[in-house]
């Protein structure tokens, strides 16, 4: 099980250009698309003896089985192994090893997405030197999207943890997921909530802004707990089972617990049970936990925080 951290962003045209990528150790993946008979290159620094681990990937899509990138690593220190493409660009002294791109019989399967890639190719190796290592990425095919690991060590920071919705956007964009498809789920529950809405227009025309804030807060937050098992069953329409499931179920769950207690917080008469206080706080905590547990493509965690602070005395 592997928790890499997703980078976009497009490789440099040659090694002079090379996009550098600190801390090579923690595990990411860095996410790109190839022109035709262009390579990418990305650079790093290691010290000798330190464990480095690359791999490649691409999308779980019909296309991906009509080409196979290839993936050239080339530092200080390393034999030659390999047929090295003839538009390499190969600094003087650097030995290169090339990994073509084998297709798997089936694609995996990543929970924290989901998604669904084939692994073209792995290795785990030592660096025989200290310097400057070079990864690059070829193909014959022009838009071929690619997908570079690099690192073993699993960590994120707040900000690139908070940052994952975001990330599973251009993910599925780089699937080749269109975006109506990617907001299917989310469209269908908001449609579906504002549909009752209507239906209950006389009670709802008493609604004050904190409620109608949190009720929606709980439709983006159940929306997304939806578009985690929408994407689950595509994925796994194109992969093997993996026990990664079990990572996505958690967070639709969390994520549909998050939406039915919002809406049942914001539908609750302020006659009956929970004081107002109360409810503030407890929009409060379900706020922080939409943004902790990627819930509600952070426009429910930001509409939890407004019934947080808004007054939810009764509408005159």
């Amino acid at each position: 099980m592997f928790a890499h951290v997703p980078t976009f962003g497009e490789g440099g045209k040659s090694p002079e250009t090379a996009t550098r990528i600190e801390n090579p150790a923690k595990s990411r993946v860095l996410y790109g698309q190839l022109s035709e008979g262009n390579l990418q290159y990305y650079s790093f620094e290691v010290e000798e003896g330190e464990r480095i681990v690359i791999g490649l990937i691409v999308p779980a899509v019909e296309e991906s089985r009509t080409f196979t990138p290839v993936l050239i690593f080339m530092g200080p220190g390393l034999a030659e192994e390999g047929e090295v493409p003839e538009t390499l660009e190969l600094p003087e002294g650097y030995g290169g090893k090339v990994f073509s791109g084998e297709m798997p019989e089936s694609a995996t399967y990543e929970g924290f997405t989901p998604a669904a890639f084939y692994s073209l190719a792995r290795a785990d190796l030592q660096a025989p030197e200290s310097g400057t290592y070079y990864v690059a990425v070829s193909s014959i095919k022009e838009g071929s999207n690619y997908g570079v690991i690099l690192g073993y060590k699993e960590h994120f920071s707040l900000l690139e943890w908070l940052l994952i919705p975001l990330t599973q956007i251009k993910t599925y964009l780089w699937e080749g997921q269109s975006l109506p498809f990617i907001f299917f789920p989310l469209g269908l529950t908001l449609a579906a909530g504002i549909l009752v809405i209507l239906l209950k227009k006389e009670a709802a025309a008493g609604f004050n802004p904190a409620r109608w804030a949190g009720i929606f807060a709980g439709l983006f937050f159940l929306g997304t707990g939806l578009s985690f098992i929408f994407q689950m069953f595509f994925s796994l329409s194109r992969s093997s089972y993996s026990p990664e499931v079990i990572i996505t179920v958690f967070l639709a769950l969390a994520s549909i617990w998050l939406g039915l207690t919002a809406l049942i917080l914001s539908l609750k008469d302020e006659k009956y049970g929970i004081k107002s206080t109360r409810k503030q706080f407890y929009f409060f905590g379900l706020g922080l936990a939409g943004l902790l547990l990627w819930a509600g493509w952070f426009i429910g965690p930001v509409l939890a925080f407004e019934a947080a602070v808004l007054p939810w005395r009764r509408k005159s």
